[in-house]
């Protein structure tokens, strides 16, 4: 699926050690300060939500290991 993404203007980069961190646990990335179109922010945190969702559900079957 390709989206065209609509950014806020004046956006800055940002620095990111972990992409996952930084979008769906709290790190630098907030989609609402980077996106200027609602919808898209609500599909982007709708979307981390679903694969947060089948995280847990594969740590809770401990089907996530290690390497």
């Amino acid at each position: 699926m390709d989206i065209k993404w609509e950014i806020k203007e004046n956006v800055t980069q940002f620095g990111s050690s972990d992409f996952w961190y930084d979008i769906a646990d709290g790190g630098y990335i907030k989609p609402e300060k980077v996106l200027s179109n609602l919808e898209q922010i609500e599909m982007l945190t709708k979307s981390i939500r679903i694969v947060r969702s089948f995280e847990n559900m594969l740590e809770e079957r401990d089907l996530l290991g290690d390497f």
